[in-house]
């Protein structure tokens, strides 16, 4: 009788997301067995399961004035958080940003509010986003709502690396049907594999990109770093890569996903932004406009708290000290666990996808019953596709070897 109380445009919305479902399920039968391995949860937890947290990020959140705890926060943000976030993202390399590029910031609920807004107002109804093939399911939910569809491509090529060509073709090919180009990468320490691009990759994409931009054919490029904080790589050189945006063409919009949530495991406060940059300052002026009115027409500000935390940060040079002293731990937990899995994967000739870095390790399967045959053994995975993902954020080590034994039976 009510079948046409919803909007035509909102017919087809029921949210059906297996991680939920999956994790739920997990945490109902800890609670009647000891052996249950939940490799579902994209957080990272201590060794005695209990969520990773900050210190001087908690001791912060205890000490905020009233005005920094309870008063609405800004649209266009704090000066000390925005301009915080900048030089994190950008790190020895945010000065030259500044010199290259125009650029604006963008307080958002966390990094799906950023590509979120980012989807809508870049791309016409019914057009596509290019992505890879294997990427954070939530991505979807982030399209449909905006109206638009997910075009994608070989992530690896034959020997596992970055898939240039199969980029290339599909960039061309897309750019060309509909005069516009939007393409999401979410790099480095992909979700859900792992993978990190290399310069040359991303040298490769620009050159690609740059090539689309001369043929007067509206270019963004967004880069999803969510996990950016937790490479392999020694902190030093975890932002090199972002040299190659210097060569972007001055009509590209670039907007970089900054998530509060991974880098200060600030998770439920919903803290992130979008950095848009451009050599053209229109360009700019015109991001800077439509993300305003998005934050202020779909969800009114960003959390106080969470923006005065990390401004304070940010700026205050013994709580930054502080903070990366103890980031520098939480990199540790997780490179231990990432080592340890590699090296019993090693040793069980399990083959896994390449890892660089980020919360998740994933495999190919061709078993299309893996997800149960693993429940049956109390392991709890998420998967995708042809693809299962672990999340080694959440793992003991001392779950580990006999995690890698139980994949190597049923993969």
């Amino acid at each position: 009788m009510y079948n046409n109380i919803v909007g035509k445009h909102a017919e087809y919305k029921k949210l059906e997301s297996n991680i939920l479902q999956i994790s739920q399920e997990a945490k109902a039968l800890k609670k009647q067995y000891d052996d249950v391995i939940d490799a579902t949860v994209g957080m990272l937890h201590h060794e005695d399961g209990k969520v990773f947290k900050f210190h001087s990020v908690e001791n912060m959140l205890h000490h905020l004035s009233d005005p920094e705890l309870y008063h609405y926060a800004p649209v266009r943000g704090t000066k000390a958080f925005s301009e915080g976030v900048f030089n994190w993202v950008f790190g020895p390399h945010a000065d030259k940003m500044r010199e290259e590029f125009h650029y604006s910031i963008i307080p958002t609920t966390g990094g799906s509010g950023a590509i979120s807004n980012t989807f809508y107002n870049f791309n016409d109804f019914n057009q596509k986003v290019l992505l890879p093939n294997h990427y954070w399911t939530p991505y979807e939910n982030f399209a449909y709502e905006a109206n638009i569809q997910l075009q994608t491509f070989l992530m690896y090529d034959e020997l596992l690396h970055f898939n240039r060509e199969d980029f290339k073709e599909k960039a061309l090919e897309l750019s060309n049907n509909q005069k516009r180009l939007c393409l999401l990468l979410n790099d480095p320490c992909n979700n859900p594999t792992g993978l990190c691009m290399t310069r040359e990759d991303w040298d490769f994409v620009i050159e690609v990109i740059n090539g689309i931009a001369e043929k007067d054919i509206p270019v963004i490029l967004i880069q999803d770093i969510a996990y950016i904080d937790y490479q392999m790589k020694p902190a030093e050189q975890s932002r090199d890569n972002f040299q190659s945006y210097y060569k972007l063409n001055p009509n590209i919009l670039t907007v970089v996903v900054f998530s509060g949530s991974k880098t200060f495991s600030l998770y439920g406060f919903r803290i992130g932004a979008q950095i848009g940059l451009s050599k053209n300052q229109e360009i700019v002026d015109h991001f800077t406009r439509v993300g305003d009115y998005s934050v202020r027409g779909r969800f009114s500000s960003v959390s106080q708290p969470a923006m005065s935390i990390i401004g304070k940060i940010f700026t205050e040079s013994d709580l930054k000290k502080d903070f990366i002293e103890e980031l520098k731990v939480s990199q540790s937990v997780l490179k231990n666990r990432a080592i340890l899995f590699l090296e019993e994967a090693e040793k069980q000739n399990l083959h896994i996808l390449p890892y660089c870095g980020g919360f998740f390790i994933s495999m190919i399967t061709k078993n299309k019953n893996i997800f149960r045959d693993l429940v049956n053994e109390h392991v709890f995975v998420i998967p995708m596709g042809n693809l299962i993902r672990i999340a080694i954020s959440s793992l003991k080590m001392q779950e580990i070897p006999r995690l890698v034994s139980i994949l190597k039976k049923h993969l």
